[in-house]
């Protein structure tokens, strides 16, 4: 559920920028005859369509989960989870803003197009409100991947103001320059905000998470005393030679957590052990063939088939089958 938190949340910020995108493109009014103007409002109606479905489920894992310790109430009242509750609170009105949005839409026919047009420029609030969301309360604001899709959602949307404003009419000149100035100016105290903010040591706690997961993340990981039947995972890693015996260190390709260390001696002997997570899972005597390894580990026989790519690192094969009696 925590898997499908976060990724339901990146992909609610993807859709969000490119529907604020189609959203400013199509209030220019130009149309274009490979790429009419129908074409961008349907996309953009249909992207934001989606984004609601995504922040449905983004909310019902993140209630669901037990992690955060978070109830339905936290998800539709702001500023009351005992889980960051600032930054999850932004998450809650950005959330609601598209509510209004939405309503609004679907009575768009029973209500003036001023009035229409006023809730639909929510829409532009809704969408940095998700980001500092994002980047205030995600686990994974820090990693590399997460900064480079928020930088691309962040520079999209506002190279599309910048466009937008940059085409106003003469008139609007005051507009237009405060407007590109204030754009581009948000970039800089987003930065600047990462910077003393989320990417610092310590912003979980600042943040507001609980002391008690705060002590659960710093504890020791549980022990696993298992492996599961049926894995048939690839590995990567390198190899060590010294007079005395021969290291292979391998990591699971489908779980990064998932690493074996195997040791294989001069004399024919040799160890297998499995970690996740810097928990042990088992450190046992193994069988070692040319180029490949057995072991019991526990109720699971785990096998290793190894072989070198040729570019100085050795690749393998993990399969897993219930060991018998």
């Amino acid at each position: 559920m925590w898997y499908a938190t976060r990724a339901s949340g990146y992909t609610a910020l993807v859709l969000l920028s490119a529907s604020v995108v189609l959203g400013v493109l199509t209030s220019s009014r130009e149309s274009r005859r490979d790429w009419p103007r129908f074409v961008v409002q349907t996309l953009h109606r249909n992207l934001s369509l989606l984004v609601g479905v995504f922040l449905v489920i983004h909310i019902l894992t993140s209630v669901i989960d037990p992690f955060a310790k978070l109830n339905f109430l936290d998800a539709f009242v702001p500023f009351i989870a005992t889980y960051r509750p600032l930054w999850l609170g932004l998450g809650v009105v950005g959330f609601e803003l598209l509510i209004a949005i939405t309503a609004t839409s679907l009575v768009r026919h029973r209500l003036g197009w001023r009035t229409w047009r006023a809730v639909h420029l929510f829409a532009y609030a809704s969408w940095p409100v998700a980001v500092v969301h994002g980047l205030g309360t995600g686990s994974d604001t820090k990693s590399l991947w997460a900064l480079l899709l928020v930088a691309v959602c962040v520079a999209a949307v506002v190279a599309a103001l910048v466009w937008r404003l940059a085409h106003l009419e003469p008139r609007f000149a005051a507009v237009r320059f405060l407007g590109i100035a204030g754009s581009v100016a948000s970039i800089g105290l987003l930065v600047v905000w990462m910077a003393a903010g989320p990417l610092q040591h310590g912003w979980a706690k600042a943040a507001g998470t609980p002391a008690n997961l705060l002590a659960g993340a710093g504890a020791t990981p549980a022990r696993v005393t298992e492996l599961s039947a049926g894995m048939n995972d690839p590995l990567i890693g390198r190899l060590v030679r010294s007079t005395a015996s021969v290291t292979a260190t391998l990591t699971d390709s489908h779980d990064s957590a998932l690493r074996l260390v195997i040791v294989a001696n001069a004399d024919g002997s040799g160890t297998l052990t499995i970690t996740r997570s810097g928990g042990s899972v088992c450190q046992v005597a193994a069988t070692i063939g040319n180029t490949s390894v057995s072991a019991r580990c526990g109720a699971i026989l785990a096998m290793v088939q190894i072989f070198d790519q040729g570019d100085g690192s050795i690749g393998g094969t993990l399969t897993t089958q219930k060991a018998s009696a």
